[in-house]
């Protein structure tokens, strides 16, 4: 008995290890973890964070440009002809040049304002891929637990189809039933098993798009642990749609782009302007006269561009009118968004009275399936009244599953929309 001790410990051991690595490997995903995974490392949101930062390198840049300008010219005579009288001095000659706008009609802080709302569009377009893959991870769940939820329907229905099966095929050899009535069983099951296939394969397609969406597989089992719930509202509709027009990563966006159409509107103007500058030069030998040694010079210039014809000018048009579509667009981004607000929130308040009318059939459906079976036996019901109330019992058990699956669906995006991804993430301790 001793020998079998140490034996004993390592299986206790064994056992307890492997109790404590269970929950670690199988622990269950749920929504916010699905959401905040996808979040973490999507293609799409590492393209706009790329974005981001060449904008903030943009506004780095148009703040330079109220910097002076160093420049350098270095000339070099190469088989010039003796008789060229112009060019009689040292063979090089090098000048250092330093020019500083002065005044340019607005051009820098037009290029300036430009780069900035580039940055704020930039911030926006980031925020508006991070809501575009927390609603697609969402929508994708919701069509998952619907297949998901039929399916675990079905099996449980399967189960009672074969049970009446059994006891219809008993009846039949002892002459109790017709034939007619086992035939109805069988093409009851086949049609349940074709369901069955067809919620099986919505459910694999379903977990295929969140897979992609967060490139990692996913285990319907573990899933269906944890399942979602929806989200609870305290304000009415007309608050919820100020908090979406006001967190609506499009609309900022958007906003952004009117930014950017002034900046391009100050900009055409500056070109009507002329640009003043300084500049500083130092000029080291001459190939014009020898012996010239250094030479600094001090330049106040003017130029301008107006561009061929009147180019300038519809330039500025041009401007203008884009900036009236970038405000169309915010206008058109608002109402597309209080009508998705409207929408959730009517499905929203509407499915809870739904799903509680359909939970209350649903036991009713249970309750008459049991009685019709009973009574058939005593003779009092008919086959057909069984099968049929087993029909019934699935029809609004599937009402169910869809009803709940869209509760979530439109409570979550309802969720997205009024307080931000933020409130559907996973919080990082």
């Amino acid at each position: 008995m001793k020998s079998d001790q140490p034996a004993n410990q390592l299986y206790s051991l064994g056992l307890l290890c492997l109790v404590l690595l269970i929950p670690a490997v199988c622990q269950a995903d749920t929504l916010e973890q699905l959401i905040t995974d996808a979040l973490l490392d999507h293609p799409a949101i590492q393209s706009q964070q790329s974005q981001k930062a060449a904008a903030e390198a943009g506004v780095e840049t148009a703040k330079w440009q109220f910097y002076p300008t160093p420049s350098i010219n270095v000339q070099n005579k190469y088989n010039n002809s003796k008789s060229d009288l112009s060019y009689r001095g040292d063979p090089a000659s090098a000048t250092l040049a330093v020019q500083q706008p002065l005044w340019t009609g607005g051009q820098l802080t037009a290029g300036l304002n430009k780069a900035k709302a580039g940055v704020l569009s930039s911030n926006a377009a980031l925020e508006d891929a991070r809501m575009q893959i927390a609603l697609k991870v969402v929508q994708s769940y919701s069509d998952w637990l619907a297949a998901y939820q039929k399916i675990q329907l079905y099996d449980k229905n399967m189960l009672t189809y074969v049970h009446l099966s059994d006891m219809v095929k008993r009846r039949v050899e002892q002459g109790a039933s017709s034939e007619s009535d086992l035939v109805l069983v069988v093409s009851r099951l086949q049609q349940l098993a074709g369901d069955t296939a067809v919620a099986k394969a919505q459910m694999n397609t379903a977990l295929g798009q969140l897979e992609q969406l967060l490139n990692r597989h996913l285990d319907s089992a573990l899933l269906g642990i944890s399942i979602a719930v929806p989200k609870q509202f305290n304000d009415g509709l007309p608050v919820l749609l100020d908090q979406a027009l006001l967190v609506n990563p499009a609309i900022q966006k958007y906003k952004a782009q009117v930014l950017v159409q002034e900046a391009l509107i100050d900009a055409s103007k500056a070109n009507l302007s002329p640009q003043v500058y300084v500049r500083a030069e130092e000029q080291f030998g001459n190939i014009s006269y020898q012996n010239a040694g250094n030479d600094g010079r001090v330049f106040l210039g003017v130029t301008s561009s107006f561009g061929a014809g009147l180019s300038t000018l519809t330039a500025i048009d041009s401007a203008k009118a884009q900036y009236q579509a970038a405000l169309a667009d915010v206008e058109t981004q608002n109402r597309t968004v209080n009508a998705q607000v409207i929408t959730d929130f009517s499905m929203a308040t509407s499915s809870d009275l739904r799903l509680l009318a359909l939970k209350q059939s649903q036991q009713a459906s249970e309750d008459i399936f049991k009685s019709y079976d009973r009574q058939f036996l005593a003779g009092k019901r008919t086959w057909q009244d069984t099968m049929n109330s087993v029909r019934d019992l699935i029809n609004v058990g599937t009402q169910v599953a869809d009803t709940q699956s869209s509760q979530i669906a439109s409570t979550w995006r309802l969720a997205i929309y009024s307080k931000g991804v933020e409130s559907v993430e996973k919080v990082r301790k």
